[in-house]
């Protein structure tokens, strides 16, 4: 196994990331998309355990930063400009010799799961998607977040300072933090907000699908994963992990086993 750096281009922005190839190539490529952190990839071991583990199984590996966290330039675009990198990094990776035509895997955690459905769509270099802890709609996912951590005056404040924002810029009133982004309550709600990836998900066509929760998830939740396994098109599978949180901790080894099984058998 061999671990590359590399820098992508995406429009106006360079996004850092990590190859790995296998001694055997050509080979499938794996693309791992992050969850929200200011990090990057680098943010979980998980991301890079599961590049590992794939590659001893034959992939080739990509883990990249999402514009504006981590190594990468540019800035945070709240899942809009996102769906552009996953675009770049898939572009990137099915270009590369080492990497057999037409045989990528996309595995999107979180907020990177959420991008990836609507980077996809008419995508036919894909031939999987794996969904790890994804919301099923970001307005509903942040308003159940902002209620958990501020309570119900909470909701009526963020709605508040959003508008407000337009204006000036609030962050000093109203903060609003998730894996060390601080996020803007205008933002949040003109864009994150804009994403419903249960809608998105019912458009997606002739891409197996797996959806993975954690039954421990207080962020997302099992009742967002059955919503979007329930919106998806077959064939899709929905596995929940005993015992799990958002990021697995502790669980990680079931998770990355579970998900190359599935995906093997798709290859």
């Amino acid at each position: 196994m061999k671990i590359e750096e590399t820098s992508i281009q995406c429009g106006e922005t360079g996004l850092y990331g990590q190859l790995y190839i296998p001694d055997a190539v050509p080979a499938p490529g794996l693309l791992i998309c992050h969850g929200l952190n200011a990090r990057g990839s680098s943010g979980l071991r998980l991301y890079a355990r599961l590049a590992e583990t794939a590659c001893r199984s034959g992939f080739v590996s990509l883990i990249f930063d999402f514009r504006g966290v981590g190594r990468s330039t540019g800035n945070f675009d709240y899942g809009i400009g996102e769906q552009e990198d996953v675009k770049c990094a898939l572009d990137y990776l099915a270009s590369r010799p080492e990497v057999a035509p037409n045989q990528v895997f996309i595995v999107g955690h979180s907020l990177g799961g959420a991008v990836s459905i609507y980077a996809v769509q008419n995508e036919k270099r894909v031939k999987g998607l794996v969904l790890w802890s994804t919301p099923k709609n970001h307005d509903y996912n942040v308003k159940k977040f902002v209620r958990r951590t501020r309570g119900k005056l909470g909701i009526c404040l963020f709605l508040f300072f959003s508008y407000l924002d337009k204006v000036f810029d609030v962050s000093r009133l109203f903060t609003l933090e998730v894996y060390g982004v601080n996020l803007r309550p205008r933002y949040v709600r003109e864009k994150l907000m804009k994403l419903h990836e249960s809608e998105a998900l019912s458009k997606l066509h002739n891409v197996p699908l797996l959806i993975v929760i954690g039954s421990n998830d207080n962020i997302v939740g099992v009742d967002e994963a059955q919503e979007n396994f329930a919106s998806a098109n077959e064939p899709k599978s929905l596995l929940i992990i005993d015992s799990a949180d958002h990021i697995y901790k502790g669980k990680e080894e079931e998770l990355i086993a579970k998900t190359i099984d599935w995906i093997n058998k798709w290859k």
